[in-house]
């Protein structure tokens, strides 16, 4: 089981979704970023998300879908070496860089959008905005403890 997680869930995947986030921010800091593929690499979450763009707290959201978040410590501790290869990657690649604990997105001007991804990341693409409009709105350190995570 957890060889096909990693399977479905690899840094090629991240990597994009990284991308693709730090299109619409520009920059955002890692211990924030840390907490992006737990939420957007659940197809569960992420067919909700899908399905209900009205205006959401992320308190409302955990309130609403429990079952979602109870599993968010273990899913954010199995892909937090997704989410460092992928930084590392795109990094190396000269995509992004680190400042002041932040990420910071090096080349504004590529659109994943005209490039064929499949329709998992087109899914989970169309959400980003919305996504990060529901987690813009509390502090990092809300979203950890919001989201009982346990390092």
């Amino acid at each position: 089981m957890k060889e096909i997680y990693y399977v479905y869930n690899n840094e090629a995947i991240a990597s994009c979704i990284f991308l693709s986030l730090l299109n619409e921010t520009k920059t955002i800091d890692i211990a924030r970023i840390s907490l992006v593929l737990p939420f957007l690499l659940d197809d569960r979450t992420v067919n909700y998300l899908s399905n209900n763009r009205n205006h959401i707290e992320l308190e409302n959201l955990i309130d609403e879908k429990p079952h979602i978040f109870t599993s968010f410590n273990k899913r954010y501790l199995s892909l937090l070496p997704v989410s460092i290869n992928s930084l590392k990657m795109l990094y190396n690649g000269g995509l992004i860089s680190f400042q002041n604990q932040k990420v910071i997105n090096n080349d504004s001007d590529l659109n994943l959008e005209n490039i064929l991804l499949g329709d998992r990341f087109n899914k989970i693409n169309k959400i980003i905005p919305y996504f990060l409009s529901i987690i813009e709105k509390c502090s990092t350190e809300q979203l950890y403890k919001i989201l009982r995570i346990q390092l």
